[in-house]
């Protein structure tokens, strides 16, 4: 499964959420209920756990979208400094166009 940024966020706010939920309710009945307690108890274990891995899942893909992004605006670079360097007559502004052009087909 591949998840982007905004959804790989979504599910770490969900993850959050839920311990939060899960440690109210371990207060309320931890002295009550030694079953229900122990369950919760492991379910906040598996949900921290849960969510470190998320987390490093996150940083990671951002990591890499970075790199993809600088990786194609530095080939996009080069290819317009070749051509500018053979054209006899180029605009800032057509560099720039071009530069854009060549950018967006990489990140296709």
């Amino acid at each position: 499964m591949n998840l982007s940024f905004k959804d790989l966020r979504f599910i770490i706010e969900a993850i959050e959420h839920q311990i939060n939920a899960y440690q109210e309710r371990l207060q309320v009945i931890e002295d009550v209920d030694e079953d229900e307690a122990a369950d919760i108890g492991n379910d906040i274990k598996f949900l921290e756990l849960l969510l470190a891995d998320m987390t490093t899942s996150l940083a990671q893909n951002t990591g890499r979208e970075k790199i993809a992004y600088e990786e194609a605006l530095s080939e996009s670079l080069e290819v317009t400094f070749a051509e500018w360097e053979t054209s006899e007559a180029m605009t800032a502004e057509e560099a720039c166009k071009r530069s854009r052009v060549i950018s967006d087909q990489t990140l296709e």
